[in-house]
């Protein structure tokens, strides 16, 4: 986790964070995950207009690809070696985070993710539960140590393995029973 973001991405994030909280009725805090292609960022709050906390991560969709994975599918080392880095930088907001908040994207590669699971649709958007992301982890583990890609539904890119990976370790270690896809 990096403590200093750039102004640009500041703004992003307050942008997606004020769009998301515009969808939501109640005042709960809630919690924004952005995975782009070369950073993500948390955003969090209970503000209508900007998140009370950003956080910034340099770890992305491509970037997690290009620098973790050499194969395609990548072998379980190399899922290994980018759980490490992800959870490294994700743990540190555990402490940091609101107690029961929600979390929610707009990202289309998650909304992907829930589409290849099982998910549940509700006014606020696709709901896809921990556990549901898990299944999907593990038939992606399936594939990366040789069942054919061919049995599965599951997207074969280095792309796709990096953002399920960093969906999972931000879910699994910060403890999110689900993510709303708005």
């Amino acid at each position: 986790m990096t403590t200093i973001i750039p102004n640009e991405i500041q703004q992003i994030a307050q942008d997606i964070y004020r769009t998301i909280r515009q969808k939501r009725v109640e005042n709960s805090a809630i919690t924004v995950l952005h995975i782009a292609d070369e950073y993500s960022f948390m955003a969090q709050g209970t503000n209508a207009d900007t998140p009370d906390n950003v956080w910034f991560f340099e770890i992305g969709t491509e970037k997690t690809a290009r620098e973790f994975f050499i194969h395609n599918p990548p072998t379980a080392g190399e899922v290994e070696n980018a759980i490490q880095v992800v959870e490294d930088e994700v743990m540190p907001l555990h402490k940091l985070l609101t107690v029961d908040s929600n979390l929610y994207t707009l990202d289309a590669r998650i909304l992907e993710i829930a589409r290849v699971s099982a998910f549940e649709e509700s006014k606020q958007g696709t709901i896809l539960s921990i556990q549901d992301m898990e299944h999907a982890f593990t038939r992606l583990t399936a594939i990366i140590s040789g069942r054919p890609a061919s049995q599965d539904i599951l997207p074969t890119t280095n792309a796709f393995a990096a953002t399920l990976l960093i969906l999972r370790e931000v879910m699994h270690h910060l403890r999110f029973r689900n993510i709303t896809i708005c």
